[in-house]
């Protein structure tokens, strides 16, 4: 893609100061430039995009852009230029003292996001939607390298907290404007939770509430008939298709059903849990929860205060927090 429009501007990092290129919204720089930027070799920073392109954080055909350059003979010639998320990509890489100060710059401006609540304020968020949008952009960028060695455990863990409160700030925007979908979930169930099995779980359960007497006691023949529904089908075909969809039915009907004299929602919420497990999807590729312990409570809460009518958007908020 060629460019003809310019625009400039500066980048200020540690009193140096770089001209830089404006266009389209984002900042561009060519290789040199970086190199000045990073205080590094220019072969330094080839050696980086190429690996960026390599290992596909990012698309050459998004980040890339011929301008006209004027170069130092005076002549004019169309130049490779590297935008922001490339410029950042290759900051979280290179090894120098320049490359350190960039990141440290990086860390503070996180941390301005969580201090300012952009990220965990939601009436602020409304307020300042443009700031949020940028700001999620830069995670999906910088949720890239966040295993790069160069970037530091404080770095790691602020971009971590930031990724899982946005997520959380999506499936309630889409919630409040009803725009929550079905993801996709898992197809092969590993394991088929029965009515014996069940039973087994809670009487290990009362072990820990042995307070309770009535703990685990059965009201009537709701917890046969919520295991059975989870497992219904229609023409062959399983009404619930996924071991996602089977948990999160499995969650509601058990908590709504009120099955037990005592302790329905912590029935309700150890079978969720186990059934997970049980399948296997339980925790994410990184060792992580799908779904943490404060949301397990929260979601169980909300299902025993909410209205038989809102039994979908239940289902799907549950599905979007497993996805």
């Amino acid at each position: 893609m060629n460019k003809q429009t310019e625009s400039r501007g500066q980048i200020v990092l540690y009193k140096n100061r770089l001209e830089v290129r404006l266009d389209e919204d984002t900042v561009w720089l060519t290789q040199k430039q970086m190199a000045e930027l990073f205080a590094t070799e220019r072969s330094v920073i080839t050696k980086h995009i190429r690996n960026i392109f390599k290992t596909k954080e990012l698309r050459k055909d998004s980040v890339c852009a011929k301008f006209a350059h004027t170069a130092e003979d005076g002549k004019v010639y169309q130049t490779q230029f590297y935008n922001l998320d490339m410029i950042i990509s290759v900051g979280y890489r290179v090894n120098s003292k320049r490359g350190t100060q960039f990141r440290i710059w990086a860390t503070n401006v996180l941390k301005k996001h969580l201090i300012d609540g952009y990220t965990i304020n939601e009436k602020r968020l409304k307020s300042a939607q443009y700031k949020y949008q940028e700001l999620q952009k830069s995670l999906k960028l910088l949720s890239n390298v966040i295993q790069l060695e160069t970037v530091s455990s404080e770095t790691k863990g602020i971009i971590q907290v930031i990724t899982e409160y946005s997520r959380a700030l999506d499936i309630l925007d889409d919630y409040d404007h009803k725009r929550l979908s079905v993801p996709k979930g898992t197809q092969k169930a590993k394991f088929k939770l029965t009515y014996e099995e069940a039973k087994k779980i809670i009487e290990t359960m009362k072990q820990k509430f042995k307070d309770s007497t009535l703990f685990g006691q059965e009201k009537d023949e709701s917890l046969k008939s919520s295991l059975g529904a989870i497992y219904q089908s229609f023409g062959k075909k399983d009404l619930y298709p996924t071991v996602e969809e089977k948990a999160a039915h499995l969650l509601y009907f058990i908590t709504k059903n009120h099955s037990f004299v005592d302790g329905n929602k912590r029935i309700a919420a150890a079978l969720f849990i186990y059934f997970l497990q049980k399948n296997g999807i339980l925790y994410r590729k990184d060792g992580s929860k799908r779904i943490d312990d404060n949301a397990l409570v929260a979601l169980t809460l909300m299902i025993a205060a909410s209205r038989p009518e809102e039994k979908d958007v239940m289902i799907k908020v549950i599905l979007n927090l497993l996805k």
